[in-house]
């Protein structure tokens, strides 16, 4: 678990690079990601976890990053598009494009809905951390009235 973690951090780096964040906030979008990673690991351990682990994952990333945009004052897309990019699931749509392919229907069907499901339980966790903590961490920004 701790080697996959520390792949998905140097993933999330990696990706950081590619949307060309700045060099000094690409570490701390890599521990998000490792942090992440690590909890959505933890929680599919468990039995019966199914899509639980993507939510985890998917709220721990946002969690941390709405942490990491208030300390470091910058959007918190910087920190949130490079660790997602790990938890989306694109081998899911590849074995249902293959199984499709293949005339094997109830299978790409099985595939298809999996991601699909596993993409709304990423958004889903992403919206939750959002909803949750703005308001705690930024009150000035909803008790504002002009």
């Amino acid at each position: 678990m701790i080697t996959q973690s520390l792949f998905a951090g140097l993933t999330t780096i990696a990706f950081g690079f590619l949307y060309q964040v700045r060099a000094s906030l690409l570490w701390i979008s890599g521990v998000i990601g490792a942090i992440a990673w690590a909890a959505s690991m933890a929680v599919h351990l468990m039995p019966g976890a199914g899509l639980l682990g993507d939510f985890a994952g998917a709220f721990v990333v946002g969690s941390l990053a709405e942490l990491a945009a208030l300390w470091k004052k910058k959007p918190v897309t910087i920190f949130v598009v490079p660790a997602i990019i790990s938890f989306v699931p694109g081998y899911l749509v590849y074995e249902s494009m293959v199984a499709f392919l293949k005339n094997n229907f109830n299978a790409g069907l099985h595939f298809g809905l999996t991601a699909v499901f596993a993409a709304a339980a990423l958004g889903l966790g992403l919206a939750l951390a959002t909803a949750l903590l703005r308001p705690l961490l930024r009150p000035h920004h909803f008790l504002n009235v002009r």
